[in-house]
């Protein structure tokens, strides 16, 4: 099917991350026409998220898109709690869901390399429009429309269309527009991180391709990707934000921590606040929103880009139904208290959980969460029910079973 001759027949995505390209894809594969507008001047290659979970490999399988995710990643099916000093806590091994799931594993790659294909794949998609250097200023809506203002190297601009999917990040002027609160709460400290070509496994030769390292003073979360290791630690009190990304701070803090001299972080330093928050509504009338737009959460566990992975196919799905005529459009509230429910008691939960395991400060509370967590990890039964939760795979199917 061709896009409408009536440019106003079409599905408005504000932003161009993961969450809004998979949106994009998602509803022009449904021959449903898509203007995407996105505020950077081209794809830009962002060192953010890194972990794919089994339910957003399923989707992106569905999609024709996993290759890209598979190709550049590194499979990792195995991972860890550690404690600084004593080393393994719990280990995991996800191979024990191959019953539950095509894909038992996480993947570990970078979010732009799958950006760069989906670009791709929608740069030669008939049903979709991408504008970039368009920064979404906000949106109004009528009985039949909603109206999006973007300002654009030509001056602000105005685009019409029967509904906008808001997925333009933390600050969105869409979730704005809505008028709704954006509640939680931010952590008192930041987290530092490095990309180094530094083997960790020479410092630490029974590491997992994931671990979550507890210590009460630094603790610190290793992933490995294909080509290096991001290493993230806790902002240490005082240290201003410019001193912290510094090389030789980056690298002294490297040796000291895994024992090793040579620990280079040549790749990038990077340091920002963690906050919890979730949109008090995801939609109001013509326009609704996802990913970052709508939650924020720790990046303990990995979870933020998949949710909003999550969010954009099931936002895509109860789109079209409303425009083959299968439903009404008071469907999309049924999107909100699915992926409200999510974030609210499953993602939430989940990474207050693990950042409180590694930056916990009471020894005695340590002692109890180390043993908490071993007492998972030995019994086969909770061992399984942990894991179908910490890759999201059950906080989705019971979020999808919602009405």
């Amino acid at each position: 099917m061709k896009m409408s001759s009536n440019p106003d027949e079409r599905i408005i995505v504000a932003g161009g991350g993961p969450t809004g390209l998979i949106a994009a894809l998602s509803l022009a594969n449904q021959n449903i026409p898509v203007l995407l507008l996105e505020q950077q001047e081209a794809p830009q290659d962002h060192r953010r998220a890194t972990t794919f979970h089994p339910p957003t490999l399923e989707y992106l399988d569905q999609l024709g898109m996993v290759d890209a995710v598979l190709d550049d990643g590194r499979v990792t099916p195995v991972w860890q709690f550690r404690d600084r000093q004593t080393g393994v806590v719990a280990e995991f091994d996800l191979g024990a869901l191959t019953d539950e799931t095509k894909y038992p594993y996480r993947v570990q790659c970078e979010q732009m390399e799958l950006n760069r294909a989906l670009y791709g794949t929608l740069e030669d998609h008939p049903n979709v429009e991408v504008r970039f250097s368009h920064q979404v200023l906000g949106a109004e809506q009528d009985a039949d429309h909603v109206t999006v203002r973007a300002a654009t190297s030509d001056g602000e601009e105005s685009f019409r269309g029967r509904y906008v999917f808001g997925a333009d990040g933390a600050r969105s002027n869409i979730r704005r527009s809505l008028g709704v609160g954006f509640d939680g709460f931010t952590y008192d400290e930041k987290v530092v991180q490095y990309g180094t070509t530094f083997d960790v496994s020479e410092a630490m030769p029974d590491i997992a391709g994931v671990a979550y390292i507890s210590d009460p003073d630094e603790w610190c979360v290793i992933l490995h990707l294909p080509k290096y290791w991001r290493v993230t630690f806790s902002a240490r009190e005082g240290e201003s934000d410019d001193v912290a990304v510094r090389d030789d701070v980056a690298e002294a803090r490297m040796a000291a921590f895994f024992g090793k001299s040579g620990a280079v972080v040549e790749l990038h330093r990077n340091i920002w606040s963690i906050h919890q928050r979730v949109a008090e509504d995801f939609r109001k009338g013509r326009i609704v929103i996802g990913g970052d737009a709508a939650h924020i959460n720790s990046p303990m566990g990995g979870m933020g880009m998949n949710s909003g992975v999550h969010d954009a196919v099931n936002f895509a799905e109860k789109m079209g139904q409303i425009w083959r005529g299968e439903a009404e459009d008071s469907v999309l509230d049924r999107y909100t208290r699915q992926r409200r429910h999510v974030a609210l008691e499953d993602v939430r939960q989940q990474t207050i959980r693990n950042t409180k395991f590694i930056a916990e400060k009471d020894p005695a509370e340590r002692q109890k969460s180390h043993y908490a967590m071993r007492a998972i990890a030995d019994d086969p039964q909770k061992s399984f029910g942990f894991m179908m939760g910490s890759s999201m795979i059950a906080g989705l199917r019971a979020a999808n079973a919602l009405e």
